[in-house]
């Protein structure tokens, strides 16, 4: 038979469905209720494609292909119905995608799995957490106004986790050894960027630049990298090794220092940078207008002229942050404005429009209700905050990091990077809010010695562990309980977690498409359990139906 899926022509010599037919043409339909290997049950109707020659709209998940169909995967009306169907299940789902505390950190690192990682004792994995986000942790980590804490939901109960305290541990552990951990680059761009200043802003944009590819040169007027920090900063708390250590870091990303190197002074001018590199991007702290008026840069009342979503000066190639900009910004303000310096440098360079950083859906479940702070503590270790005398002269001990992170509540998603809600929600711009009810319900998070953690209100019903459960021959397994908009899935007779999942936790957990089932860190099983990156892996392992 033959047939069409957005203008291609297909021949099927057997029968099958509308989806698998589109995986042949490499076409990506959106899925959730689907996995191979098991019976189809057409429940979350995302993926819905409309046939042109009958005005027909089938779920291509289990609709059979036909003979002359014309199939269009990503119609406009098709879209918008994925967008209302996605807003539904946004409108009863119960949980975060990020913690509070990584939503209100400005650098936006993920704060619960490092937390998790040093718990662990696994600083490894730790500083390559930190490090993926934030530049010159050891420095900034003395002097952070510490946001994070601030938002830690722990403070509801007694008191915010020590996070700043706990990053600097890690990172300080990492500097005193002898092969730090210098973090990934993208293969090299070809393009060149002179950064002006090695202060805050001007060390962590390099980093940012540096790991998109780019080659980076810093100029600095002083002796020494550290800007305000040597001068607005309580000096007691940073020695030489800290900013040693840091700067090791820096250059292991091929970052090239030029001390007592001033812009304006000799044969480094503005003009002769642009000549040179690919992009300039001004990061030298507090500067008189008459000094960037002799550059040739635009200015205002308050300094270099920039538009204020993307750091770009109306001079082709060059930007301004930090400092410079905005004097008096706390130091974590610096490193995210060199962010975003090096996200809109980055785009210009790669002939990209300049548009800033992309922020992905990220779910919120808002407010606590009464009683679920108590939910969240009971997976916690309950004992108050750790407060060694001098802790911030000598922060944590090995012992001592390990117990604070025992307090943290891990408020976040365990699978916000592998959750087809959340990433459906984000390519199809849904909205949490479009509709929203009066009250929302309960959260509710199960963790009984089993393999996984259940939270029924990121559950969309799909039936995935109810199919993979009776599949597998759990002698419980999971069911539907209930009816109408009363019905969830839960292990029956109301037996515990462990006994629904006594066998194949890892396969409900890969095959749930949100975080509704997610690996328990706490539960040593026998076998190793997957996770739902390994979803090609367990694919692979599972014998396909006949279609």
């Amino acid at each position: 038979m033959k047939l069409k899926i957005d203008g291609q022509e297909i021949e099927l010599s057997e029968p099958t469905t509308i989806f698998h037919a589109a995986e042949q043409l490499g076409i990506d339909i959106p899925v959730m209720c689907y996995q191979k290997g098991y019976d189809y049950f057409t429940s979350c109707m995302i993926c819905v494609v409309k046939d042109q020659t009958s005005g027909r709209v089938f779920p291509a998940c289990s609709a059979e292909a036909t003979e002359g169909m014309d199939i269009e995967t990503q119609e406009a009306s098709i879209k918008e119905a994925r967008k209302s169907t996605l807003e539904l299940l946004l409108s009863e789902h119960v949980g975060d995608c990020e913690a509070p505390c990584q939503r209100v950190c400005p650098i936006h690192m993920e704060v619960p799995l490092m937390i998790r990682q040093i718990m662990e004792g696994d600083l490894e994995s730790a500083i390559k957490t930190i490090r993926l986000d934030m530049p010159i942790p050891s420095l900034l980590e003395r002097y952070c106004n510490a946001p994070c804490e601030n938002g830690c939901r722990r403070s509801k109960y007694d008191e915010g986790l020590a996070i700043r305290h706990l990053t600097r541990y890690a990172a300080d552990w990492d500097i005193e050894r002898e092969n730090s951990h210098i973090p990934p680059r993208k293969a090299p761009s070809g393009k060149t960027v002179a950064l002006i200043g090695a202060g805050p802003t001007g060390m962590s944009a390099a980093q940012y630049l540096s790991m998109e590819g780019h080659s980076c040169t810093v100029y600095e007027k002083a002796a020494k990298a550290g800007g305000r920090i040597h001068t607005e900063f309580d000096g007691e708390l940073l020695d030489d090794r800290i900013l040693a250590g840091e700067m090791k870091i820096l250059r292991g990303l091929d970052i090239d220092f030029r001390f007592e190197q001033e812009l304006g002074v000799g044969e480094l001018t503005l003009d002769a940078l642009r000549e040179q590199y690919d992009a300039v991007v001004l990061t030298c702290g507090k500067t008189e207008l008459e000094v960037f008026e002799a550059w040739g840069l635009a200015v205002t009342k308050k300094g270099p002229k920039v538009n204020a979503k993307t750091c770009l000066t109306p001079t082709k190639g060059v930007f301004a942050g930090g400092s410079v900009v905005k004097p008096g910004l706390p130091l974590i303000k610096s490193v995210t404005t060199a962010k975003t310096l090096a996200t809109c440098a980055s785009q210009y360079l790669n002939g990209l429009p300049v548009t800033g950083i992309y922020e992905k859906y990220n779910h919120t479940m808002g407010r606590l209700l009464d009683g679920e702070i108590d939910t969240f503590v009971s997976g916690a270790d309950a004992r108050p905050r750790l407060k060694p005398h001098e802790l911030e002269f000598k922060g944590y001990l090995p012992e001592e990091a390990k117990s604070e992170a025992t307090r943290c509540m891990h408020c976040d998603c365990r699978e916000m990077h592998n959750c087809r809600l959340r990433d459906y929600s984000d390519e199809y711009g849904a909205k949490q809010s479009m509709f929203k009810g009066e009250e929302r319900a309960e959260f509710v998070h199960v963790n009984q010695e089993a393999g996984a953690v259940y939270e029924p209100g990121k559950c969309i019903k799909c039936g995935l562990c109810v199919r993979v459960t009776k599949a597998e021959g759990e002698e419980f397994g999971f069911t539907f309980v209930g009816r109408g908009f009363d019905l969830k899935t839960a292990v029956p007779l109301n037996k515990r977690l462990n006994e629904g999942l006594e066998e194949v936790a890892d396969l409900v957990v890969v095959a749930c498409p949100t975080g509704a089932l997610a690996t328990n860190e706490k539960y040593e099983p026998l076998i190793p359990i997957f996770k739902k990156s390994d979803r090609k892996k367990q694919d692979s392992i599972t014998e396909p139906i006949e279609v």
